[in-house]
């Protein structure tokens, strides 16, 4: 028996690109079982990618609302959230580049998004055993789960309304910046709180 092959992750110039521009469908209790067997789906499409920050169900063809997310880039730190919902926590904000998996094009046009998101946030969302999950991020893992939960709204990041986009034709200058961008974002990784 040979393992199936990771799922591709979708652009927004690809065929199936109205996926990560619809609205994500949320799990009821009775679905967490499907939840997992996404959740798994998630971090084989990942894997190849890692260390990386996250990945959302839309990304890999699944309108689901599940998304995973590491604080600090670390495998071993993946973690699983299922319908999310984030509050800001005051109103300070970071300004930032950030990078995504479906915004690599067809024609080698790599675009990231500098973009302001709230420097600390609090999140519920159901993990993999269907408990409650309600806790303070900040730095680094706030800007990451605000990203993907982008995702399940049908939001690329270059798609949003306050984002400023800079477009790489040269992989070696997008791989020189987006170095830079992650001594930056290192600087703020803090675990969550427990």
């Amino acid at each position: 028996m040979t393992a199936t092959p990771p799922l591709p992750i979708i652009t927004v110039d690809s065929p199936q690109q109205h996926i990560l521009r619809t609205k994500t469908t949320p799990f009821t209790l009775e679905q967490l079982p499907e939840a997992r067997q996404i959740a798994i789906q998630l971090t084989d499409a990942l894997t190849p990618f890692m260390p990386a920050a996250g990945l959302a169900a839309p990304q890999i063809g699944i309108s689901r609302s599940i998304f995973i997310y590491s604080y600090d880039r670390d495998p071993k730190h993946l973690e699983v959230v299922i319908n999310p919902h984030f509050t800001p926590v005051g109103t300070a904000m970071v300004e930032g580049w950030e990078g995504c998996f479906s915004v690599i094009l067809s024609d080698k046009t790599w675009k990231l998004a500098k973009i302001p998101r709230y420097e600390k946030i609090e999140v519920t969302y159901l993990n993999v055993d269907g408990e409650s999950v309600k806790k303070e991020l900040e730095g680094f893992a706030a800007k990451v789960f605000q990203h993907e939960y982008d995702h399940l709204q049908g939001v690329a990041n270059i798609d949003r309304p306050d984002a400023t986009v800079k477009a790489f034709t040269s992989k070696a200058e997008l791989d020189t910046f987006m170095q830079a961008v992650k001594n930056e974002d290192a600087k703020r990784y803090n675990p969550p709180a427990p």
